[in-house]
C-alpha cells in the first residue's frame, strides 16, 4: 500500500514561534506576578506591570539571538518585535489611567514601550546590562538590580527553554 499522499504536518513556523514567544513573555498577568515579588517602589503597580513587560520584550530577543541561528535571526526577531509592538499600540487606543498618565505623561503606551525597548537595545538586550536600567525606570533603589536579575534570569531562563524545545 503506498501512500504517497500522506504528509507529514509541520508545525508552526519561526515566525509563529517567535510571536507566540513575545505574547507569553509580556503576558499582563506574569508580568504583574513578576512585579508583585519586587520591593515596593514609588511608580504604581500598573506602571511597574508595563515597565516588566517592556523588560520581557528586550529578554526575548535575547532569547532569540542565543537561540536562533543567525540566517534566520531577522525574521525571528521582526516577527516578536511585531508583536510587541501591536500588544501596546493596541492598548494605547485607550486613554491611559491618572496614575500612568503622571509617570508617562501624555505619551500612548505604545510609545512609551518603543522607547523602552530602544533602550534596552542600546545594551545588546542583555539583562545584566538592562536590569539597571530597568530599576532606573522603576525608580528604585540602585540595589534592587540585585534583587530583580535573579528573579527576571529564571523567568528568562524558562521562556528559553520551552522556545528551544517547540524549535527543535
Amino acid at each position: 500500500m503506498s501512500l504517497f499522499f500522506w504528509k507529514k504536518k509541520k508545525g508552526p513556523s519561526l515566525e509563529e514561534l517567535s510571536w507566540n514567544l513575545m505574547v507569553t513573555a509580556i503576558d499582563p498577568d506574569r508580568c504583574w506576578e513578576t512585579a508583585s515579588l519586587f520591593r515596593t517602589t514609588s511608580v504604581p503597580s500598573n506602571v511597574l506591570t508595563c515597565e516588566t513587560a517592556f523588560l520581557m520584550g528586550s529578554i526575548v530577543r535575547d532569547i532569540i539571538r542565543k537561540v536562533i541561528p543567525e540566517e534566520n535571526q531577522k525574521q525571528a526577531l521582526v516577527s516578536a518585535e511585531s508583536a510587541f509592538f501591536k500588544s501596546f499600540d493596541d492598548q494605547s487606543e485607550e486613554e491611559l489611567p491618572l496614575e500612568m498618565k503622571k509617570v508617562y505623561g501624555e505619551d500612548k503606551l505604545g510609545h512609551v514601550a518603543r522607547i523602552a525597548l530602544v533602550a534596552y537595545g542600546e545594551q545588546s538586550d542583555m539583562l545584566f546590562l538592562t536590569a539597571p536600567i530597568f530599576v532606573r525606570r522603576i525608580k528604585g533603589d540602585p540595589r534592587m538590580v540585585f534583587e530583580v536579575s535573579p528573579l527576571l534570569e529564571e523567568r528568562q531562563e524558562l521562556l528559553a527553554k520551552v522556545f528551544k524545545e517547540l524549535i527543535s
